[in-house]
């Protein structure tokens, strides 16, 4: 049998060239989903302006909210891959946590209602009424958490909790955990979660796809947000997932 030659080491101008493809090949599919992104987003902002009764242009809101969430999924996707080399440089924005807690409940409650399952929502009333930090990827990653929820969960009940505390330098620690009543997972899927490309389990993976890449980029939004993503689980009788960020409360 010939022997396989040993692979060219991977000096570091062959590591920064293979990041500028990946780069390169990420922002291009980027740009090849955001480009009819653009048409469905019109089209569902018309249709929900439209005169449809109460239901439909739920229907229609919920097709716009989706669109909303996969476009801002490929930032995620383009941050995180250069924030291995130059670092996540996070924006700094002026928003309320509170209308941000909101939006995803309401996203939320849209994905249970289709789906055939019900709905918990609590946010604490001591959110600060303003605070600076980034809401486009902190949404994101709320949106991804709150999808694979309801995707993972054939029956029973999602649920999104939210708190605040304080933090240090006169920070706000927002707590964000998403729980549900579904499949649930083994100690060792769990510790697949976080590996890039993998997935907790190769059969779900077949059932219900995806990449294994959604909560490796969550994770590190929320490291680069001071903060972090952890999951509790047990088979059959569902998950947590708990997502925690800082953010710099602002004086109204």
């Amino acid at each position: 049998m010939a022997k396989r030659s040993p692979s060219a080491p991977r000096t570091p101008s062959r590591v920064r060239s293979e990041r500028r493809q990946i780069e390169n090949a990420l922002a291009a599919l980027a740009h090849d989903i955001r480009t009819p992104l653009t048409g469905v987003l019109a089209l569902s902002e018309l249709l929900a302006a439209s005169d449809l009764p109460e239901r439909e242009r739920g229907w229609a809101n919920a097709i716009k909210r989706s669109a909303e969430h996969l476009s801002l999924s490929t930032s995620i996707v383009l941050d995180a891959v250069k924030a291995d080399a130059t670092g996540l440089v996070l924006r700094k924005e002026v928003f309320s946590p509170r209308e941000l807690a909101e939006d995803v409940a309401a996203s939320l409650v849209a994905r249970t209602d289709v789906s055939g399952l019900s709905a918990g929502v609590s946010i604490a009333e001591d959110l600060p009424e303003t605070a600076k930090g980034d809401p486009v990827r902190l949404r994101a990653a709320l949106e991804n958490i709150a999808d694979n929820a309801v995707k993972f969960t054939a029956r029973g009940q999602v649920s999104f909790n939210v708190t605040a505390k304080l933090a240090p330098r006169n920070r706000v620690q927002l707590t964000f955990a998403v729980s549900d009543s579904g499949i649930g997972m083994t100690p060792a899927e769990i510790k697949k979660l976080f590996r890039p490309f993998a997935q907790a389990n190769e059969d779900i993976s077949r059932r219900f796809g995806g990449t294994g890449l959604g909560l490796v980029l969550v994770r590190r939004l929320a490291k680069a947000m001071d903060g972090d993503l952890t999951v509790t689980s047990k088979p059959g009788q569902g998950s947590t997932f708990t997502l925690t960020v800082q953010v710099a409360p602002v004086a109204t």
